[in-house]
């Protein structure tokens, strides 16, 4: 394991990094990000890709731009050391925003100022913590070239993680000490997170006239015995709970289903949402919750329910992490974040977040580690991050470069 102990490094050197890094500068970037939009759903990252491109462009980053989708691409920036990456940090974002929505007093994609905050939608998730990992591998660059470092920006992380799944799928190479994602943390460092996994279930029965329901089987019908097949597997979570993490949980998200009120309806969707813990699988969450609820469907003495099938998918896995408290790694983390003012204090996320599919691809320890605050600004209206809080990631990303290269430790 690579020792980050920061008597491994030049202290001065540390020094003159983080004395390179101004509030004024980020803001800066951070404004620019957030006039380039991104809103997902909707598919509009590339404005944020192009402006991130040239910032990192600028400061002599290798740019690696692969197509997702049209119009859509994740972006790799990588910048010192043998222009490989190896041996360095990987930090990890996402280009795309949350809608604007209702009930912002401003233009949300006009950034403001208000006393020390940054407003505009994504200041908080998460442009400001892309600027400032911007600046610090500026930063570090100027003083360290040695220093290898590789930023990973990925699309549509705000919906179906398309971006991190293509990433996965493309089994990249690397060899990373480790991934820090730059999600709204508050800067405390989140060590270990849920995972989140997106099914569909597909009811199919029989159409006939609602005067003679008999002669049809209601998938609707249907789908109140899977609803309750799935609420029972929920209360049944609730007794294997992660000492960390909580539980496991699902949430029915949507139901659609029929055609019209004097038709027995033949088809009805279910969109579902499991929270997931490090090491489920959800093939075999699909399959299992599958059949309970056909064996549900089947049991009950309903006209037509022999005649219904059930079918699924899944649209979208993010899956979980943990990373060992105790490892180098962390302690790193949480010696930069004390040297740049913050408390270093770790915690956990139920929340799901990209961090998952690198930790699985690299077999790397992965941290959350941004500026901003999740439950309170992120996707809400007048958006916001403070200021010394973007100056504090962006000294404390620059500092985790520093301990975590082997050019500096080994």
């Amino acid at each position: 394991m690579t020792s980050i102990d920061l008597a491994a490094t030049d202290t001065r050197r540390a020094e003159k990094v983080t004395e390179r890094i101004d509030a004024e500068s980020i803001v800066a970037l951070a404004e620019e990000l957030i006039r380039a939009g991104g809103e997902n759903p909707g598919g509009t990252e590339e404005a944020t890709v192009v402006s991130l491109s040239g910032a990192l462009a600028a400061i002599g980053a290798r740019i690696e731009v692969d197509e997702v989708a049209p119009g859509r691409s994740n972006l790799t920036a990588r910048l010192g050391g043998d222009g490989t990456g190896n041996g360095g940090v990987l930090f990890l974002g996402h280009s795309d925003v949350v809608p604007a929505g209702a009930g912002w007093t401003a233009d949300p994609f006009e950034p403001r100022r208000w006393g020390d905050r940054l407003i505009g939608r994504g200041s908080s998730d998460m442009k400001g913590g892309l600027a400032s990992l911007v600046v610090a591998m500026n930063a570090v660059h100027a003083v360290a070239p040695e220093v290898p470092m590789t930023l990973l920006v990925t699309v549509d992380e705000e919906c179906d993680a398309a971006g991190a799944q293509h990433y996965v799928a493309s089994e990249p190479a690397g060899e990373y000490t480790g991934c820090v994602a730059a999600e709204p943390t508050g800067m405390q460092i989140i060590t270990a997170c849920r995972g989140a996994t997106n099914l569909r279930l597909e009811i199919t029965g029989a159409s006939a006239h609602a005067g003679n329901p008999d002669d049809g089987a209601s998938a609707i019908l249907a789908a109140s015995d899977v609803i309750g097949t799935i609420e029972a597997d929920d209360v049944a979570l609730r007794s294997h709970p992660d000492p960390e993490l909580g539980r496991a949980c699902w949430n029915v998200g949507s139901i659609r289903g029929g055609h019209g009120t004097s038709i027995v309806a033949d088809q009805c969707e279910l969109a579902l949402d499991r929270r997931t813990l490090p090491g489920e699988d959800p093939a075999t969450i699909l399959s299992e919750i599958l059949a309970q609820s056909t064996r549900a469907v089947r049991g009950r003495s309903r006209a037509g329910a022999e005649r219904i099938s059930l079918t699924g998918s899944i649209d979208m896995i993010m899956p979980g992490f943990r990373t060992d408290p105790e490892d180098d790694f962390v302690a790193g983390c949480q010696d930069a974040v004390r040297r740049a003012g913050g408390s270093g204090e770790t915690g956990v996320w139920t929340a799901a977040c990209e961090g998952g599919f690198v930790n699985r691809v690299h077999q790397i320890p992965t941290v959350v580690l941004g500026p901003g605050d999740v439950n309170n600004q992120a996707h809400q209206p007048d958006e916001s991050v403070e200021i010394p809080e973007l100056l504090e990631a962006a000294r404390t990303y620059a500092l985790i470069a520093l301990r975590s290269s082997k050019s500096m430790t080994t």
